[in-house]
């Protein structure tokens, strides 16, 4: 599968962002959205929402997005865990949206597969539907801002085979989304195994 890399160094963290492409990725991508996907249903509950270890189907894509998050870590791939890896796919109807929470009770490093999206070809950082969101750690998301201070949250326009990877503690959200196809997105969490004498040195 190709692979277009991009890096964004934002606030004190980084975020990658990866696309799938060709034929090979399309395939996969829309194969994995046909065993995820589920008929419409009103007031589906959060568990309902959630179909857990779904890359079990898709072993090829979920070793594509681990080689990602190890491009994404660079010498820190070497303390990636190599069995752990929590995975989910959401089910996002007609006006649903997902509050701003983070994943690190899950994992250290959060990826984001979107199987769909109307993103394609336009830019990552740009408002799309449903608009994906990376909020600035360092204040609140209703704070007001001064007219040099950049925005306080960083938007990513959705599309199929776009990979958003990023430390688990970082806060995120998607807004509302409208549309009658269900729009579908794989979040994994994955762990790092930090020796403990490393841990002293880089930490204490």
């Amino acid at each position: 599968m190709q692979v277009i890399r991009q890096i964004e160094e934002l606030w004190p963290t980084r975020v990658g962002f990866y696309q799938l492409e060709g034929a090979e990725a399309a395939e996969k991508i829309a194969a994995l959205y046909d065993k995820a996907w589920r008929p419409p249903q009103d007031n589906r509950t959060a568990s309902e929402r959630r179909i857990r270890s779904i890359m079990a189907e898709a072993p090829d894509l979920l070793q594509a997005v681990r080689n990602c998050v190890e491009d994404y870590l660079g010498s820190g791939a070497e303390f990636l865990d190599p069995t752990y890896c929590e995975n989910r796919a959401l089910l996002i109807e007609d006006r649903a949206f997902i509050n701003t929470h983070a994943d690190s009770r899950e994992g250290d490093v959060t990826a984001v597969l979107f199987l769909s999206g109307g993103g394609g070809g336009q830019p990552i950082n740009s408002v799309g539907n449903p608009r994906f969101c990376l909020e600035d750690p360092s204040r609140y998301a209703d704070q007001p801002r001064l007219p040099f201070e950049s925005r306080p949250a960083f938007s990513v326009n959705p599309a199929p085979g776009l990979i958003v990877i990023f430390p688990a503690w970082i806060p995120h959200n998607q807004h509302p989304y409208r549309g009658e196809r269900t729009h579908i997105q794989i979040v994994f969490n994955f762990r790092l195994n930090i020796p403990d004498h490393l841990q002293e040195k880089w930490f204490d």
